[in-house]
């Protein structure tokens, strides 16, 4: 999703070993979906905030680094 915003984004993997907690961290939305919530923004717009958020960084007025 990210390149379709960002052609020239590349993801890096870096092998670290093995991690002792072997926990999956999937979770299921089936419950909170039975309430009737449904999100207000898609994936997509919260990658377009980012990008915005990250541009805005690298303009001086917004940066102390």
């Amino acid at each position: 999703n990210i390149q379709q915003h960002i052609p020239d984004f590349v993801v890096l993997e870096a092998e670290l070993g093995e991690d002792p907690d072997k926990r999956d961290y999937i979770v299921s939305n089936e419950k909170i979906e039975a309430t009737g919530f449904a999100p207000k923004h898609s994936l997509d717009d919260g990658i377009q905030e980012l990008i915005k958020g990250y541009r805005m960084i690298r303009n001086s007025i917004y940066s102390n680094v």
